[in-house]
């Protein structure tokens, strides 16, 4: 995928010089031409099939989604070890598909200023740059992902999303019982057995069923049946009881939660200083993961063998998330464009972008976060909220959040990446 960050790039530079071009042979003038394109938002390279064009774009958005959810979860999953085919053929065939889906929509298929493009290419200049030292495709597939979500309605798209990963994973599971994928494949933590279902791993499992709440969350944004918070919560316990990924199962408990606050306070307004408040957690969280591995102490052999004892007993609720830290802090240095490590694992996200993506990807994550839960609270979309906060949470217990599949909240970042004002974000209706 190298190759296609940089066409993606590329593309988008010529985009702007045929922009100029076009636009100064219109005006013949170069200082009205560039006021127009700062201003005035158009398609790029020609302006001819507007509306097929538009409407293309956000079909073949969805379609990349799709194509995007059934790569990580069916081919992604124990599968590539039954078959060789399944990572060897169809896992190349769908990334490219998804890829070059989103290529389109965000090169043929949306309307930019050059306010918009500007701010946009260069978020997308530094998530290129730091893939390149990274190598995480799924972070260059997450960032090209927001990137054509610009404009789009997400009701179709989180549906393609929602249905296509949750057809994938019933094959999966399907397979595993039958005997087929990775039948005898288990987990123990402290003498609990832990379901893997045709994962690798339970936490891999818990994951990709969490993205799929919050896509079904998101999709109930304009109103919130008790149904939905009743199931939400079940999937949630059984998260806890089957492959015991405690991130994604009290996760998906908060959320059922603040799903009901949502429908008692329906029709309700929210305080004053409630904007500032959701913008806030993300600064806290933030210095929570920092700060935190900071006060470890280390007193004995092994990775949660840690002082003092209330950090200790924190740690342990969250499974060595501390000490990994801890850990991480001495094994790996920060570097301003981040790194491709494979030991320790950091199982948080702010740590994790640290290292992988360096202090600036980090930073930038950071502001972008707040400025989405900012933007959402002032608009009173309370659910949006609600999943993002939720997100926040989980970002805290795991790297997962760099996934797609886990985070389709990542998809309401789109409007604060291209500096749209909050009331034309896209709606989820």
């Amino acid at each position: 995928m190298f190759g296609f960050a940089n066409a993606l790039l590329l593309a988008l530079f010529a985009a702007a010089a045929v922009d100029l071009i076009a636009a100064v042979l219109r005006t013949r003038s170069l200082r009205t031409a560039l006021t127009s394109l700062w201003n005035e938002e158009h398609l790029l390279f020609w302006q001819g099939g507007g509306e097929w064009r538009i409407r293309a774009g956000a079909a073949a958005f969805a379609a990349g989604l799709a194509a995007y959810e059934v790569s990580v979860v069916f081919c992604n999953s124990m599968a590539r070890e039954t078959w060789d085919w399944v990572q060897g053929v169809l896992g190349p065939i769908l990334e490219w598909t998804a890829f070059l889906c989103f290529g389109f929509k965000i090169l043929l298929g949306t309307r930019y200023t050059w306010k918009q493009l500007g701010l946009a290419g260069a978020l997308y200049f530094i998530a290129r740059w730091t893939y390149f030292n990274s190598q995480n495709i799924w972070w260059i597939g997450i960032v090209v992902a927001v990137m054509a979500a610009k404009d789009v309605p997400l009701r179709r798209p989180l549906k393609a999303y929602l249905y296509s990963g949750a057809a994938a994973m019933a094959v999966v599971v399907a397979l595993h019982y039958a005997g087929i994928v990775a039948p005898d494949l288990i987990s123990e933590r402290a003498g609990l057995l832990r379901g893997t279902y045709g994962y690798g791993h339970p936490n891999t499992f818990g994951g990709l069923v969490f993205g799929l709440v919050l896509a079904w969350a998101m999709l109930r944004a304009k109103r919130v049946r008790w149904g939905d918070c009743l199931g939400i919560a079940a999937v949630g316990v059984f998260l806890m009881v089957g492959p015991a990924s405690r991130s994604a199962a009290m996760c998906t408990l908060a959320l059922a939660a603040a799903l009901v606050v949502c429908r008692l306070r329906q029709g309700r307004k929210a305080p004053r200083a409630w904007p500032k408040l959701c913008a806030a957690s993300v600064g806290l969280v933030a210095a929570v993961s920092y700060l935190l591995p900071m006060l470890v102490i280390k007193v004995g052999p092994w990775n949660n063998d840690i002082g003092p004892a209330w950090l200790a007993r924190l740690d342990s609720l969250l499974t060595c998330r501390i000490s990994l830290s801890w850990m991480a802090y001495r094994l790996l240095d920060v570097r301003i464009a981040g790194q491709a490590f494979d030991w320790p694992p950091v199982d948080n996200s702010f740590l994790f972008a640290l290292f992988q993506f360096g202090p600036v990807a980090a930073a930038i994550l950071a502001v972008l976060f707040a400025a989405a839960l900012y933007g959402y609270a002032r608009q009173g979309r309370r659910v949006e909220v609600c999943c993002l906060l939720t997100m926040l949470v989980y970002s805290y217990m795991e790297c997962q959040p760099f996934h797609l599949s886990t985070n389709p909240t990542a998809l309401l970042l789109c409007g604060v990446m291209f500096a749209q004002s909050a009331a034309n974000w896209s709606e989820i209706e």
